[in-house]
C-alpha cells in the first residue's frame, strides 16, 4: 500500500494495540519530524560525533538496516589506499566530499555529461539521468556484505541461486575504489560497517567464492598496506578518518547532496548529482499506474536499482560544523602535561576525618563528585570549573551514612576482597568483624536517573531528588535503592539472586541495570520504567516472578556460568552485556532477548583464549567495555586482554600489580586503570600500549576513579582519582 494505508496501519496499531514503547507522532514527515530535532545543533557543536550524526541522518530519511533497498549509506572518506602508512592530518589523503562520487574523476564525468546531453529528445527533461546506476541498492549492500549472514543467503538468492563471478565480487578494497572512480556504471558509496564491523571482510564461513580469471582465489578482502593486513586496523583508521577534522570541516557538502539541497532540483544538476528519477521518493504514484505489467516494472526498477534518502533539507545549505574547541576530551590532550591535585578539604584522608577508610566507589554528575567510603559513608563534593593556575576549586558539600539494617552499616570488606595493605591506618567501628563478609567494593554502586525521571526531563546536572543509588554487596543479598540528595531508602528488597550479589552496574542511558550474583547468573533489571519493563520481560521470568510495577523490574535471568561472578560491564547502546566469573568464563548476552551469544577464557597454562567451557582457566577481577565493541578483561594473574563482543583477542599485556579500578574513556581510545602500586596508568585501548603515569603512591593504593562527563556547563574534563588513604 501507500502513504494513506501507512498512517492508517499505524493509527489503528497505536489506538487498539498495548504497544507501551510505540509513542503516538504528531508526523511522519521526515522533514517535519528532522527540522523538530536539535541534532545538527548537536552535531555543529561537537556534542556527537560525525558517525552519529550520519546514522540519525540516514534513520530519518528513511533509511533502515531491515531493509537492503534501503540501507543506510555513508561516504567513501580517503582516496589513498596504497600508501604504507596514513598521515590523518594530509588533506590531500582524502576524498572531495562536495562532489558525488560519479563526478570525483574528471574524465568519466565528461564521458557522462556527453551521454546525458545524447538523451534530448528521447526522453523529458524530468527522466533524465547522469548515472543509470545508483550510490546504494540491494546490489552494492549485498556486494560489500556478502561474507556475513544473513547477506550472503540474500546475495545468493539475487544471483540466482550462486555466487556472483569472481571477479565481480569485493575483494580488493583499493580495486573497488578504482572501480568507482573510473567505470561510468559504478558510483556507489559505503555502508555504516566499513567504520564498524571488522568481520565484513573475513570469510569466516569459507564460503567458496572463486576464483577470478588470474586463478586468484577469493577468500578474505584484499586491505590497504596502511591496514597491516588486519581488518580490525583498517576499520579503527577508517572511523578515525570520519572524524578527522578535514572530514567534519567538509561533510556538510557530502550532506547537501545526499540528504540536502542539492539532492533535486537545480542544485543538483549544477553539482552533477542526477540519478533516475525513479530514485526519488515521490516521483510516480504506483496507484495510477493501471496496467499491470507497467507496474510491475516500475516497482522492480525502484526495487533493485537504488533509491535516494528522503529529503531532509529542501532550500538551505546543511551550515558546517563549528570549530575545534580548547578543551576537549581529557585523554586527547598532551598526556604528559596532566597534573595532579590534592583538594585541601576533604571528608576522608585523616585519622579525624568524618568518613573512614578507603574510597571505594566514585561517580561523577555534572558538577559533582560523590564518593562512597568503606565505612559507607556517602559523601558530595562541588567542583566549580574556572580558568586559572589551578583551573577548579574544589567544595565539600555534606557527608551521611548509606541506610542500611542492622549490621551491614560496617566497614566494606575492601581490605578483603581487594586486599589492601593491613597497615594503613584508620578507625575501626565494633562491626568492623562482620564486614569481612561483605563484598562491597567499587563495583557494588552506580548512580541512575530511572526511567520515569528520565520522561519526565528532570534536571541532569544537579544532585536532586530524582537520583537513586543502588547498592549490592550486603550480608542480606538485597538491592538498595536510595535517594541521592537525603539517602532516604526507597528500595530494599532480595535481589532475586540465591545468596549475595557480588556486583552491578547501570548502563549509559541509566534505564537498564545488570546484577551478578553468588549464584552463578546475572539478572537484568529495568529501573522505574513499567512500560520499557514489560517490553522486555522474557516468558520465564515473568511466569515464575509475575509482573508487578515497581522501582525495580526484573526482565531477564542470564545463565552461562557455573561458578561465582566476579564483575559484569554493559552497552545498551551495543545491546551487549559482559560477565566474568571465578572459573575464568567470560560470558556474553544480549540486553534485550536476554540470549546468549557467545563464552570465552584464558587457559592457565597455555594463556590461550578458548571458546569452550573454563576447565583451567583464569578467574576475571575487572571488565569494561567500548562503544565500538571491544572490552578489556583483567585476570587474577595481573594479566590484562582486549577482546573484541565477537570473541577474537586483539592484544595483552601482564600488568605486574593488582588492579583495583579500571574505567574506559568512551570519548576517546584510552584506558585508564589503578591498583596496589598506587599508579594511575593511561593506556592506549587497541594494542593496550601505555601513553601515561601519573604517580599518587603517596595516598596509597588507587582504589577507585572516575572521569567528569563532558558537559555543557564545564570548561574541561578532569580525572578524579580515590586512594586507599581516604583522599581524593
Amino acid at each position: 500500500g501507500g502513504m494513506k494505508e501507512r498512517d492508517a496501519f499505524f493509527s489503528k496499531l497505536t489506538s487498539n494495540c498495548k504497544a507501551p514503547l510505540l509513542r503516538p507522532m504528531k508526523s511522519l514527515n521526515p522533514r517535519t519530524v528532522f527540522k523538530k530535532t536539535k541534532l545538527t545543533d548537536m552535531w555543529r557543536k561537537r556534542k556527537i560525533s560525525n558517525f552519529q550524526y550520519l546514522m540519525m541522518l540516514n534513520l530519518m530519511a528513511g533509511r533502515t538496516f531491515n531493509d537492503v533497498t534501503q540501507y543506510p549509506v555513508f561516504p567513501w572518506v580517503l582516496c589513498d589506499y596504497t600508501s604504507e602508512t596514513l598521515n590523518l592530518s594530509d588533506h590531500r589523503i582524502y576524498r572531495d566530499l562536495s562532489k558525488p562520487v560519479g563526478a570525483l574523476n574528471p574524465d568519466r564525468l565528461a564521458q557522462l555529461i556527453e551521454r546525458y546531453n545524447d538523451l534530448d529528445g528521447f526522453v523529458s527533461e524530468e527522466e533524465k539521468f547522469l548515472y543509470g546506476s545508483h550510490y546504494s541498492s540491494p546490489g552494492v549492500v549485498l556486494h560489500y556484505l556478502v561474507r556475513q549472514e544473513p547477506y550472503t543467503s540474500m546475495h545468493i538468492a539475487l544471483q540466482s541461486g550462486r555466487f556472483d563471478c569472481a571477479d565481480r565480487m569485493f575483494h580488493d578494497v583499493a580495486g573497488c575504489w578504482d572501480s568507482c572512480m573510473t567505470s561510468t556504471s559504478d558510483v556507489k558509496e559505503l555502508t555504516p560497517e566499513f567504520f564498524t564491523c571488522p568481520e565484513m571482510f573475513i570469510n569466516t564461513n569459507d564460503f567458496p567464492l572463486g576464483q577470478t580469471q588470474s586463478k586468484i582465489p577469493i577468500s578474505n578482502v584484499k586491505l590497504p598496506p596502511w591496514a597491516k593486513e588486519s581488518p580490525h586496523e583498517f576499520i579503527r583508521i577508517h572511523r578515525l578518518a570520519l572524524e578527522s577534522e578535514y572530514v567534519s570541516n567538509n561533510l556538510h557538502h557530502w550532506i547537501d547532496l545526499i540528504f540536502g539541497y542539492k539532492q533535486r532540483g537545480p542544485a543538483a544538476a549544477a553539482n552533477h548529482n542526477v540519478f533516475h528519477y525513479l530514485s526519488y521518493e515521490g516521483s510516480v504514484d504506483l496507484d495510477k499506474i493501471s496496467d499491470e505489467v507497467t507496474r510491475q516494472a516500475t516497482e522492480s526498477h525502484i526495487q533493485n536499482f537504488g533509491q535516494t534518502p528522503s529529503q531532509l533539507m529542501v532550500k538551505d545549505p546543511h551550515p558546517p560544523r563549528s570549530r575545534v574547541e580548547d578543551d576537549g576530551p581529557l585523554l586527547e590532550k598532551n598526556l604528559q602535561a596532566l597534573r595532579c591535585h590534592t583538594p585541601a578539604k576533604q571528608f576522608g584522608g585523616s585519622r579525624n576525618a568524618e568518613a573512614n577508610g578507603p574510597v571505594i566507589s566514585l561517580h561523577a554528575l555534572g558538577e559533582y563528585i560523590f564518593a562512597i567510603y568503606s565505612d559507607l559513608s556517602f559523601c558530595s563534593y562541588k567542583i566549580h570549573f574556572i580558568r586559572g593556575v589551578v583551573p577548579f576549586t574544589f567544595k565539600a558539600e555534606k557527608t551521611r551514612h548509606i541506610i542500611s539494617r542492622k549490621g551491614s552499616r560496617s566497614l566494606s570488606a575492601v581490605w578483603h576482597a581487594l586486599n589492601v595493605e593491613d597497615d594503613i591506618p584508620f578507625e575501626a567501628d565494633s562491626t568492623s568483624k562482620e564486614a569481612v563478609s561483605l563484598g562491597l567494593g567499587n563495583s557494588s554502586f552506580a548512580i541512575s536517573l530511572g526511567g520515569s525521571a528520565k520522561l519526565s526531563g528532570s534536571a541532569v546536572n544537579s544532585a536532586d531528588s530524582s537520583y537513586l543509588l543502588l547498592s549490592c554487596g550486603y550480608f542480606d543479598n538485597c538491592l538498595k535503592v536510595q535517594t541521592l540528595d537525603s539517602s532516604s531508602l526507597r528500595y530494599n528488597q532480595n535481589g532475586g539472586h540465591r545468596g549475595q550479589i557480588n556486583c552491578l552496574q547501570v548502563g549509559e542511558d541509566g534505564t537498564v541495570m545488570v546484577t551478578g550474583g553468588q549464584d552463578s547468573t546475572c539478572r537484568v533489571w529495568v529501573i522505574d520504567h513499567d512500560s520499557f519493563a514489560s517490553s522486555l520481560t522474557d516468558g520465564y521470568v515473568y511466569s515464575s516472578l509475575g509482573f508487578e510495577s515497581g522501582l525495580l523490574r526484573c526482565c531477564h535471568v542470564l545463565l552461562g556460568h557455573v561458578s561465582p561472578i566476579t564483575c559484569v560491564a554493559m552497552s545498551t547502546k551495543l545491546d551487549v552485556i559482559i560477565s566474568g566469573s571465578e572459573d575464568g568464563s567470560i560470558c556474553i548476552h544480549n540486553i534485550r532477548s536476554g540470549k546468549f551469544v557467545r563464552s570465552l577464557h584464558v587457559d592457565a597454562s597455555t594463556k590461550e583464549v578458548k571458546h569452550s567451557c573454563a576447565i583451567n582457566g583464569i578467574s576475571v577481577r575487572k571488565l569494561a567495555i567500548h562503544v565500538d565493541g571491544t572490552f578489556v578483561a583483567n585476570f587474577s594473574d595481573e594479566s590484562m586482554y582486549l577482546f573484541t563482543v565477537n570473541g577474537q583477542k586483539l592484544a595483552d599485556i601482564n600488568l605486574e600489580e593488582q588492579l583495583y579500578s579500571m574505567i574506559i574513556c568512551q570519548q576517546s581510545e584510552r584506558l585508564i586503570t589503578g591498583g596496589e602500586k598506587g599508579l594511575a596508568k593511561i593506556w592506549t585501548l587497541h594494542d593496550l600500549s601505555l601513553d601515561c603515569t601519573v604517580d599518587v603512591s603517596t595516598y596509597g593504593a588507587i582504589t577507585s576513579l572516575v572521569l567528569t562527563p563532558l558537559d555543557t556547563s564545564q570548561t574541561a574534563q578532569y580525572l578524579c582519582v580515590g586512594s586507599s588513604n581516604g583522599s581524593l
